[in-house]
């Protein structure tokens, strides 16, 4: 034990006044008063007795007061346990604010934001009155910039949830002595990378926040079931809901808004720690772009509750046939409905320009498959474009072989096919291919038969196949686009596949599932870099803003080609709709949404902790669960000691309230 001031101990001398005293009393005679002679024994031994202790149990309440008075004077402590930490008068701390502190703590009712605030107050109160802090948080950092307490508790009183994960980087020039960080500490966080950037002579302290439960719910991700959205007709949307938790949780609501207006909704069950996958059907009437978004409902962490996005109305799909066979055409199948647009080439006059900016180009029947058409068609697959292959009834070896090798594809035409055809199986319902294609499916259903005029072992995905498991329909995935490969000739001898009722679905869907919407449904907060498709923004000169409400952000950007491209400003950190302008005009409106990592709400206990500190980070100390009392204890005994003054003030005290109750009471 040690004194703060020793010098007060010389005070001690002060307890001779009351042992002087009571010699002096013991001194003096006493008068004893009696009532009978008989009774003079007894009472004198009694009398003296109760009175030699009265005295002994006063002198020793007045001796420990003054004692006790004169030691809270010179302020007794218990020497620290470290004494490796140097100057206290520079203190940084870390709350984390981001979104996954909005779950509720283990032992009050208050958010987990709100706990790590509070302790980080009584952190402050440790300190001397002449200590500078350094504060940080998600959206506002202050490590860089000392305050003062009272600065630093309004400062701590301000924060808020935000999407930014602080950066904790110390300065080159000047290193904290205590650097606290206060967290969940979630599993998805890089831990040793953070703990890293410190200097060493610096004592880091992890006081880790037990959330109260860490089961949520979010949206993952909305996809289309086709990206072509048809104005006026049922659309499916398909939306990823998953579940952190270790429970299943039944009965979510899941509902869909378009334009602010709910159009669908559904109820779904979800198992523990995985994704759940919901279909809504939608309808989309007008054009122009539509502000659209899922919603759930859970609690307490909320920020992941929406997923917001656009949808597109699409434009016409630009479809071109390259033939020789036109009885055999495809024109009549794509001319009856509006949204297709259809063109029209023989081999010998192809304009490949147009071919090249159609959506899906269809190479029907063509008998001399050219080294350059060949050479055309692997371009276009390799640019992004969907092109279907379909031979003709006498195949061009040489052409197919030169279009083979540019795309390795390992297909080769068969010289003499067999006359004979052979049954198709039926599709697989749970194909993506098919998808919607059937209201009601039979395994039983009659289906066509066909020659195989082209044959090949690999493809990326086998969309229908003869009784056998030979394939008929192919799709070979190469670059950004697709070939679709057809076994057999449309023409009567070699196929029964026009004439079925599944060759309209089909084609169909290829030109259907040629088409790209330009834009994303939706981007995520943070993504480095985003591009848009900008035709005719390259002759426009101007800086690009995003504009939400009345916050405008002007982000890096450059316009190349046909794409503008743009990096996401740092301080655009709220998800929502956000309108892409140029000058006074909108260009775009595109949607933002969170990260899901903090979604994620498991986090590092205490011991796994340390186990991942080590003993390399001996200058990294983690603290126990527990509220701030804790905490400050545990750090007090082992940076500042034990301060033993105030226990000696209340002996103090209650040596005095002893000697008042002997005198009163005895």
């Amino acid at each position: 034990m040690a004194f703060l001031y020793p010098s007060f101990l010389f005070a001690l001398a002060a307890i001779a006044v009351p042992i002087v005293l009571h010699l002096v009393q013991l001194r003096r005679a006493k008068r004893v008063v009696f009532s009978n002679v008989k009774f003079i024994q007894v009472s004198k031994d009694l009398t003296a007795s109760q009175r030699n202790l009265k005295e002994l149990l006063i002198l020793l309440s007045r001796v420990f007061f003054i004692i006790f008075l004169v030691l809270a004077f010179a302020q007794p402590f218990l020497p620290a346990s470290d004494a490796t930490v140097k100057d206290d008068s520079d203190v940084a701390i870390y709350v984390d604010n981001s979104y996954s502190m909005q779950n509720l703590h283990a032992e009050r009712d208050l958010s987990l934001l709100t706990t790590a605030a509070d302790q980080a107050k009584s952190i402050i109160a440790l300190f001397p009155a002449s200590t500078s802090y350094r504060i940080a948080s998600g959206e506002r950092a202050r490590l860089h910039t000392s305050v003062q307490a009272t600065d630093a508790t309004l400062f701590l009183d301000e924060v808020d949830f935000s999407a930014k994960r602080g950066q904790l980087i110390s300065p080159p020039s000047v290193s904290p002595s205590h650097i606290f960080i206060l967290s969940d500490f979630q599993r998805n966080a890089s831990l040793a990378g953070m703990i890293n950037r410190f200097d060493s002579t610096a004592q880091v302290h992890l006081v880790p926040v037990a959330a109260a439960n860490l089961t949520n719910v979010a949206i993952d991700s909305v996809y289309l079931e086709d990206e072509f959205i048809r104005v006026s007709t049922d659309n499916a949307l398909h939306v990823r809901v998953f579940n952190t938790g270790t429970e299943a949780v039944e009965d979510v609501p899941l509902k869909l808004f378009i334009e602010d207006k709910q159009v669908a909704a559904l109820s779904m069950d979800l198992p523990p720690r995985q994704a759940t996958e919901a279909v809504l059907n939608f309808r989309v009437n007008g054009t122009g772009l539509k502000r659209a978004y899922v919603q759930i409902e859970d609690y307490p962490v909320e920020f992941d509750n929406t997923y917001y996005f656009v949808l597109a109305p699409s434009p016409t799909v630009t479809i071109t046939e390259i033939t020789d066979a036109p009885e055999g055409s495809l024109k009549r199948l794509y001319a009856n409905e509006p949204f297709f647009n259809f063109q029209q080439y023989s081999s010998s006059n192809i304009d490949y320009g147009r071919a090249a900016s159609s959506n899906l180009v269809i190479v029907n029947g063509v008998k001399e498959f050219s080294s350059a058409l060949a050479t055309s068609v692997a371009n276009m697959v390799k640019a992004g474009g969907s092109v279907v292959v379909i031979p003709a009834a006498s195949a061009a070896t040489a052409g197919f072989a030169a279009l083979s090798q540019n795309l390795s594809i390992p297909a080769s035409v068969t010289e003499s096919p067999s006359a004979n055809k052979t049954t198709l199986l039926a599709p697989d319902p749970n194909n993506p291919f098919f998808r919607g294609i059937f209201s009601d499916y039979d395994a039983k259903m009659q289906m066509p038969a066909s020659v195989r005029q082209v044959v090949w072992s690999r493809a990326s995905d086998d969309i229908l196949k003869y009784r056998g498991g030979a394939p008929f329909l192919s799709r070979f995935d190469r670059g950004n686009g697709h070939l679709y490969l057809m076994a057999a000739s449309l023409e009567e001898p070699y196929s029964t596949l026009a004439n079925h009722a599944l060759f309209v679905p089909i084609m169909y869907k290829l030109a259907i599932s040629s088409y790209k919407q330009e834009q994303q449904l939706s981007y995520t907060l943070g993504d480095e870099t985003i591009q848009v498709p900008a035709k005719g923004l390259n002759k426009r000169e101007g800086v690009y803003e995003l504009q939400k409400d009345s916050m405008a952000f002007i982000p890096e950007q450059q316009v190349r080609g046909n794409k503008l491209f743009f990096n996401v400003p740092a301080d655009m950190d709220e998800a929502g709709f956000y309108t892409l302008r140029l000058k006074d005009s909108t260009y775009s409106v595109l949607a933002f949404n969170y990260s899901k990592e903090e979604s994620y709400l498991d986090q590092y206990t205490p011991d796994e902790l340390r186990v991942m500190v080590g003993s390399k980070g001996k200058n990294v100390h983690v603290y126990n669960y527990g509220d701030a009392f804790s905490v400050k204890g545990e750090f007090e005994k082992r940076y500042f000691g034990v301060k033993l003054w105030k226990y000696c003030l209340i002996l103090c005290l209650f040596f005095l309230m002893a000697e008042i109750a002997l005198i009163r009471l005895l």
